[in-house]
């Protein structure tokens, strides 16, 4: 995997096929998620709900995937990485937009299966159709201790298998603690969400807003950091 993500691109930049294929599916993801957002916007809550569930599990398999082979963010935290251009470009540009990009996609990730849950959660099938129902949508104090125990025991696994199956760096661990931490504040967020919006459908309006500037977002700092990286300061062939 990591050869073929490795190889040379398709775009005639100096990116590589991973490079690539993550910008076009950055592109194209936002594509999906914006005609999504004009459906609900329509009203036409059925072909938005199957458009956002099958583009965010789609989302989430690819760059889960693609994030834990190329470990852009460790890599970033590690030391200079495929960047061809001077050092204070490189500490003063690259590395804060590339930190905010990867922040936003941790958080894309984490509002993908958030808002599908929501989504479930707030909608009901009628003849068919899904419909956003109004009233007051709460999470149980028991599910809610129950999800963060059990997020703590997947941190507290995967921490096992970084330090004494992968010997992997402190770096790594550090990574992948603040995606475990991110994802501990985005469920705490949630108890103080339903004081704020108690009601489910206007919650899932409000976030589904939210989520779109996020991705939107995402797009935006994807191409700032494809272009310095494959075309305004590619790495020097060794």
């Amino acid at each position: 995997m990591k050869e073929l993500l490795g190889a040379a691109g398709f775009f005639g930049t100096a990116g590589t096929v991973g490079a690539d294929l993550s910008y076009l599916l950055a592109v194209v993801f936002t594509a999906l998620f914006t005609i999504a957002w004009v459906r609900a916007k329509k009203g036409e809550g059925t072909k938005h709900h199957n458009l956002v569930f099958i583009s965010m599990i789609s989302m989430v398999i690819y760059f889960t995937v693609y994030y834990f082979f190329r470990q852009l963010g460790v890599l970033a935290l590690e030391g200079k990485e495929g960047f061809g251009g001077p050092e204070e470009v490189y500490n003063g540009v690259f590395v804060p937009i590339l930190s905010v990009h990867l922040f936003l996609v941790t958080m894309g990730l984490i509002l993908a299966f958030y808002m599908v849950i929501q989504g479930f959660r707030s909608s009901e099938k009628i003849d068919g159709k899904y419909i956003l129902k109004e009233g007051d949508l709460k999470v149980r104090s028991t599910s809610f201790k129950k999800v963060m125990y059990t997020l703590l025991a997947v941190w507290g696994l995967n921490q096992l298998i970084l330090s004494f199956v992968r010997h992997a760096s402190w770096q790594s661990s550090l990574a992948w603690a603040l995606i475990f931490g991110t994802i501990a504040l985005v469920l705490s967020l949630e108890k103080a969400i339903e004081k704020w919006l108690p009601d489910g459908a206007k919650r899932h309006r409000v976030l589904g807003r939210g989520t779109m500037v996020v991705y939107i977002l995402i797009l935006v700092t994807s191409t700032l950091t494809y272009l310095m990286l494959y075309v305004i300061y590619p790495a020097k062939p060794v």
